[in-house]
């Protein structure tokens, strides 16, 4: 009977992995973004969220201030757009790696987009971000008035 469990591990494994791929291919061709947003928490609340890729981000409410922060591993500075329009902040990364020798070659493609809806107004000339060790942090300041929130792209340092 042992080969009978080990036939049924690795069908469970078999599925994992399939479920995995079609939560990440159902989130890449979502509309009108990219996969699911994080969810609206209360304020000073820290809000996690596991997206469809097992890309980890957070958006913390400081009070003055949000904080979103995301793993993307794997890119460099230059692959991500980031930008912020009409209370959301899009977050777009895509990186090709091409490999092998003369008798082959393969290009390993990879993509992460995500639209956070941000609960409050924002200051967007005020908007900072950075990349480093593979973790994107976004800091976007809170509007204490009712200033026009236009589109807004933003610089990674």
């Amino acid at each position: 009977m042992r080969s009978f469990d080990e036939m049924n591990r690795m069908f469970r494994e078999m599925d994992r992995a399939f479920d995995q791929l079609r939560s990440a291919w159902l989130s890449e061709f979502d509309t009108p973004g990219f996969g699911p947003a994080l969810e609206r928490g209360s304020e000073h609340e820290m809000m996690p969220s596991m997206v469809g890729d097992d890309t980890a981000a957070t958006l913390e409410d400081e009070g003055d201030r949000y904080v979103y922060v995301m793993d993307l591993p794997g890119f460099e500075k230059s692959d991500i757009e980031l930008t912020f329009d009409d209370g959301v902040l899009s977050i777009r990364a895509q990186t090709d790696v091409e490999e092998g020798s003369d008798a082959y070659r393969s290009v390993r493609s990879r993509r992460v987009g995500r639209q956070v809806p941000i609960p409050k107004a924002i200051v967007t000339d005020e908007i900072t971000a950075s990349y480093h060790n593979g973790v994107l942090e976004v800091h976007l300041p809170i509007v204490d008035d009712d200033r026009d929130d236009d589109g807004h792209h933003i610089e990674i340092e």
